[in-house]
């Protein structure tokens, strides 16, 4: 076979209508796992440029293209880190495009297939899961640099990670207060399987195991890092009958949920209940009382991650660094 390779060719080889590839190559729902695998391995075999088949304006516009996915656009943690990324890429001339996986594992992997087939030179990826999907190996297979950020996984080739010291930061916070008197500590846990989450309630755990504190289960809350999940688990808890005199909440915005409920509550914080957070976001100093957090540092991520690939594909390197940065407890009017 020589000359350029079509769709159409792919698709009589496959057995199946050019819609049917013009679906796998654009990364499209609709196609059979096992026929989606054939189509890709004929386009990677017979080298199938995408670009040789849409207009040369087109295939331009995508050169120099970084992509990010994160798990909610809406969570200021991620747009502060978003933000920080993309400047550093544009500051390398590299445009970025953004993808909300929305915390599922489903869209993340649609938003994996979509990027790899619209040839982006990378994709910096804060996973959601513990495990991942086939859909990762698309990265390896097509030549697509990959760098974690946050969240990680096992497994998944990549020329990066960038995390943070997630259990030792909750234990640090639990330590705060089992040093000032404090045995009734209740933990608004993150969403989901993630190492994330995983590792923060660790800590918690490790902690009570460590200072004496029997774990009591009831305390824990699972959380979706929204500002509503954790005003639910505070009512929850009340409505147990659960007694506490301090929580430590998975991210600053759960940590806000908890203070309103705490109020309506009538609880005085922090006099009769402390709270403290995660990340340090923007707000959390303007709150009142202001929030006592655990700092994140979100834009050194950013940039750490934005340099990581652009090492990647400007020297080619075959390097694989994993950072993972300090966190610091900051003491505000949350707690004593």
């Amino acid at each position: 076979m020589s000359g350029r390779i079509t769709m159409e060719e792919i698709a009589r080889l496959a057995g199946v209508s050019k819609a049917t590839v013009s679906r796998v190559v654009n990364g499209k729902e609709g196609v059979g796992d096992a026929k989606r695998t054939q189509i890709q391995n004929l386009l990677e075999e017979l080298k199938y440029d995408m670009d040789s088949n849409l207009p040369v304006m087109a295939a331009r516009m995508r050169l120099k293209t970084v992509a990010l996915i994160i798990p909610d656009i809406t969570n200021p943690f991620f747009g502060e880190m978003a933000r920080a990324i993309g400047t550093r890429m544009n500051e390398k001339g590299y445009s970025l495009l953004l993808g909300d996986s929305l915390f599922s594992t489903e869209m993340e992997g649609k938003w994996i297939r979509d990027f790899v087939s619209k040839k982006v030179d990378g994709i910096i990826i804060a996973p959601v899961g513990d495990k991942p999907s086939k859909d990762f190996g698309l990265m390896d297979k097509f030549h697509i640099p990959c760098v974690f950020l946050d969240n990680y996984l096992e497994g998944v080739p990549n020329k990066g990670i960038v995390t943070t010291d997630n259990e030792l930061a909750v234990y640090m916070a639990c330590e705060h207060f089992f040093n000032s008197g404090v045995k009734k500590i209740a933990f608004i846990s993150g969403k989901g399987k993630s190492r994330v989450a995983g590792d923060r309630l660790k800590g918690y755990r490790t902690a009570m195991t460590q200072f004496g504190i029997p774990f009591e289960k009831e305390l824990v809350r699972a959380g979706d890092y929204t500002v509503s999940s954790g005003y639910k688990a505070i009512l929850e808890m009340e409505s147990a009958g659960l007694d506490y005199s301090a929580v430590i909440c998975a991210n600053d915005l759960m940590a806000l949920g908890a203070i309103n409920a705490l109020k309506e509550l009538s609880y005085r914080i922090p006099e009769d209940v402390q709270v403290i957070g995660y990340d340090n976001m923007f707000f959390s100093q303007y709150i009142t009382p202001a929030l006592s957090t655990i700092q994140h540092p979100i834009i050194e991520m950013g940039r750490i991650a934005a340099d990581f690939m652009l090492q990647a594909l400007e020297d080619k390197s075959e390097a694989y660094p994993f950072v993972k940065l300090k966190t610091r407890l900051l003491l505000r009017q949350t707690t004593r």
